[in-house]
C-alpha cells in the first residue's frame, strides 16, 4: 500500500464494526430472505427496484440483486427455496448475468451506523464539541433522523468512543517503510 502520511492518519471505523457487519456468502449457504434483507438494511444498504450503484439492493422473488461497497459491479445472488443456489457477477446497465463465482464477501454499506444507540452518541458527541442549538446545523438533523447526511463521514469520531487509522487493520507483521523528508 503505497498512501501519504495524511491519509495514512484519515481516521476509520473501529476494526470490530467492520468485522461484525461484514458477511462471506457462499453458493450453497442458507439465506432466509427476510432476515437477510433486515441484516442489508442494518448494514446501511439502501431497498431499491433496480440496482444501480453501490450500497443498493432489491429482492424480486427468488433473486437478490447486491451491489457492495468497494466492488466494481453488482451481483445476483439466485435462490432455491432459502438455499443459495448461485452467485454471478452483474451488468447494471443491461441487467446481464456474467461470471459465475462461489463466494462473495459484503462489507458494510457505510463506514457508521445508523442505529439508534449510533445516532444518539452522535447527538450527544456533536452537543458536547459544537456550540450553539444543533438543530440549526442541517447535519445534525438529517442524522438525528437516522439519515445519512452528504459529508458525514468526516465526524466518525462522534459515532464511536474509539476510531481505527490504517495502521490498525495491517497485519502485526507489516512492514512499514517512510520515505525520507515525508511528512
Amino acid at each position: 500500500i503505497l498512501v501519504a502520511a495524511p491519509t495514512a492518519l484519515y481516521r476509520l471505523p473501529p476494526r470490530d464494526y467492520v468485522a461484525g457487519h461484514s458477511l462471506l456468502l457462499d453458493v450453497g449457504d442458507d439465506l432466509p430472505i427476510e432476515r437477510f434483507r433486515m441484516q442489508l438494511t442494518a448494514n446501511g444498504y439502501r431497498a431499491v427496484s433496480q440496482v444501480i450503484e453501490p450500497g443498493e439492493f432489491a429482492v424480486r422473488g427468488g433473486l437478490i440483486d447486491l451491489f457492495p461497497v468497494g466492488t466494481p459491479h453488482p451481483f445476483r445472488i439466485e435462490l432455491f427455496g432459502d438455499n443459495v443456489e448461485s452467485i454471478h457477477a452483474f451488468d447494471p446497465d443491461t441487467q446481464r448475468s456474467g461470471k459465475s463465482l462461489s463466494s462473495i464477501q459484503l462489507l458494510p454499506a457505510r463506514e457508521y451506523p445508523l442505529t439508534e444507540q449510533a445516532t444518539q452518541r452522535f447527538r450527544q458527541a456533536f452537543r458536547a464539541r459544537f456550540e450553539g442549538d444543533p438543530q440549526k446545523v442541517p447535519l445534525y438533523r438529517d442524522v438525528s433522523k437516522g439519515l445519512s447526511a452528504p459529508g458525514v463521514e468526516f465526524f466518525l469520531p462522534l459515532f464511536f468512543e474509539t476510531t481505527a487509522t490504517l495502521f490498525d487493520y495491517l497485519p502485526g507483521n507489516a512492514l512499514l517503510v517512510v520515505e525520507e523528508g515525508a511528512t
